[in-house]
């Protein structure tokens, strides 16, 4: 599969700039970071967080693809230089090729319908709940099947996965693929329902002919709620992961969960209040003091200064205070102050 997405990314390079269709498309995160641990002042830094590259070429009226670089320079994501290059997006999706109505056939390195972390824009500067907590990569090599329910009623995909996410390429590759069942509902406007089922394994491949004693295979769900009513929206996630190692027979199963609360109160069209609330419980048979688990509050706003003509906001400003509140016994709050300036650009390559 993985040389099927690297012809695929240099046939969409390759094209790109042929293409009067292609688009192009530039963000890039300038964030300030301010941290403190019982008193002492752990991290004062300015850095580039992320910054994405994008290509959007059409090959007709059926065929299109999206072919994304993400790169950083910050120590959070790197142990050695403290910055990187990686492929999140690559993919091609066919059109009016299925007997389904308005659905979408994707192949290559394309997202992963779990949770929310497909459709998370990232309203608070923290990471997604599935991200975060290491329950999914937001992109993984894999095929599906994706679109909508007649009348507006919801959405659906269907997937298959390596399950090895977009940071590493031919490793960790499993000889089983993670299949993936994703839906949305909304019975009426402003009320949103769904739920998603995610069967991944880690080190699922053959040592000296035998199955990998290492192996974790891993049950995932999640529920998600939205509620939406004139300019104030609260998002409502339960993520419950199982892990069970087959080969390990001292090894019981352990659960994690992950309860997060999101809500979003719009002032006008340049200024929002956000906030966030996630409570982790890292393995529900131990005591929360035991185990590592931890909730974390936000607070925040976003200013929104420029729009496109869609009225998408292109340049805007974050600021967020973040609490990380450790279960531990005698443990200490970290306090992170963040202030993000987000700004975006983007056009057509004729």
């Amino acid at each position: 599969m993985k040389k099927v997405v690297l012809l695929m990314a240099l046939l969409i390079l390759a094209t790109a700039f042929l293409n009067a269709a292609t688009k192009m498309k530039m963000e890039l995160w300038n964030r300030w970071t301010y941290e403190m641990y019982d008193g002492d002042v752990t991290k004062n830094e300015l850095s580039l967080q992320r910054g994405y590259f994008r290509l959007e070429p059409t090959f007709g009226s059926n065929i299109s693809g999206r072919f994304n670089v993400d790169f950083f320079s910050s120590d959070k994501d790197s142990d050695t230089d403290g910055a990187g290059l990686k492929i999140k997006y690559a993919y091609l999706d066919f059109k009016n090729l299925l007997p389904l109505k308005e659905a979408t056939l994707t192949v290559g390195l394309m997202k992963t319908y779990f949770g929310t972390i497909y459709e998370y824009e990232y309203v608070v500067i923290e990471k997604d709940p599935s991200d975060l907590y290491k329950f999914a990569a937001s992109a993984d090599y894999g095929f599906g099947i994706s679109g909508y329910f007649p009348k507006g009623f919801g959405n659906y995909a269907i997937a298959v996965y390596n399950g090895e996410g977009y940071k590493y390429t031919g490793s960790k590759i499993n000889i089983a693929l993670n299949p993936l069942v994703n839906i949305r509902i909304t019975p009426v406007p402003g009320v949103t329902v769904g739920g998603s089922y995610f069967m991944k394994n880690k080190n699922n491949d053959q040592v000296d002919g035998e199955d990998n004693p290492s192996r974790e295979d891993y049950t995932q769900f999640a529920g998600v709620m939205k509620l939406a009513y004139g300019p104030a929206s609260i998002l409502g996630q339960f993520l419950q992961k199982t892990t069970d190692k087959p080969h390990d027979d001292a090894y019981e199963e352990k659960t994690e969960q992950v309860i997060s609360v999101l809500p979003v109160f719009k002032i006008n069209e340049k200024f929002e209040i956000v906030g966030r609330y996630d409570m982790y419980d890292k393995n529900t048979d131990v005591d929360d003091e035991e185990d590592g688990s931890y909730d974390i509050m936000i607070g925040g706003c976003n200013y929104n200064i420029m729009r496109d003509e869609k009225n998408v906001p292109t340049l805007f400003v974050q600021v967020n205070f973040e609490r990380i509140d450790y279960k531990a016994e005698d443990s200490k709050p970290v306090d992170q102050l963040m202030v993000q300036l987000r700004w975006i650009f983007s056009g057509v390559i004729n």
